[in-house]
């Protein structure tokens, strides 16, 4: 009987430990690299923020990879968090995490952004802009918004953020809530130190001087930010982020 004890929290302990380190990720591009360490501080993020590991990847190519957190790891498709990954082969396009709770969106979306720049952007900071929309969601949960992705201004020297609400998006009752990410190009950031020395991490753009953000959705007068690493300009529409630009549209 005790052996069977033992044995049934064995099975317990290692279900529980099972995490992206657990997984295969592929690590065949710098691209790849780049992301297995960067996921492995966003989960290290999230434990700290009490919520589970991404411990379950879906699909994975070269160009995309598709993850989530499951209670079961024989689960076939996404639960309350998934995570798509759009890649280059030398360096990360952009990630969409999508989460259907508003209550829990804050605590996930700030492990993905610290995890950006983790030793110098502070849990204060990163959970600011996610805690401010989650709040919108929650307290108008059958409004919709989303800023504009400006398709002209992608991949540059800047990590820039974007953040949409659907409600009942699927005619199913549920609502999504999600943060998209788009990384800079090639060279300008470090997955491990981040991409800033002597700043206290990634900044968001001040909303009243920026005078070519837009929005489209319920709030016209929404003061969204984008995560500016850089003041320096965004490459022309020539570069290798129009690579990617029927993604966006």
């Amino acid at each position: 009987m005790v052996k069977r004890i033992c044995a049934l929290l064995l099975v317990l302990l290692m279900l529980a430990g099972s995490s992206l380190a657990d997984l295969e990720l592929n690590s065949s591009t710098p691209a790849q690299k780049a992301l297995k360490t960067y996921l492995d501080n966003v989960n290290a993020f999230l434990t700290e923020n009490g919520e589970p590991e991404i411990n379950h990847i879906f699909d994975q190519l070269k160009t995309v990879v598709e993850l989530g957190i499951t209670s079961s790891e024989e689960a076939y498709e996404p639960e309350d968090v998934t995570l798509t990954v759009y890649l280059y082969i030398n360096s990360i396009n952009s990630l969409l995490l999508r989460v259907n709770d508003p209550a829990r969106f804050p605590r996930i979306a700030a492990a993905f952004r610290r995890a950006l720049n983790p030793q110098t952007m502070t849990q204060q900071e990163a959970l600011k802009t996610p805690s401010e929309r989650a709040k919108k969601a929650i307290q108008n949960p059958s409004d919709s918004f989303e800023d504009k992705v400006e398709e002209e201004k992608l991949n540059g020297t800047n990590f820039r953020e974007f953040y949409a609400y659907y409600p009942n998006q699927y005619r199913d009752g549920v609502n999504w809530i999600q943060l998209l990410i788009i990384f800079p190009l090639e060279g300008y950031w470090n997955e491990e130190t981040g991409i800033i020395d002597n700043e206290t991490g990634p900044k968001t753009a001040d909303r009243e001087s920026d005078q070519d953000a837009e929005y489209d959705g319920y709030y016209s007068t929404d003061d969204y930010d984008h995560l500016e690493v850089f003041a320096t300009a965004t490459p022309e529409p020539d570069s290798a982020a129009a690579e990617y630009d029927d993604f966006f549209k």
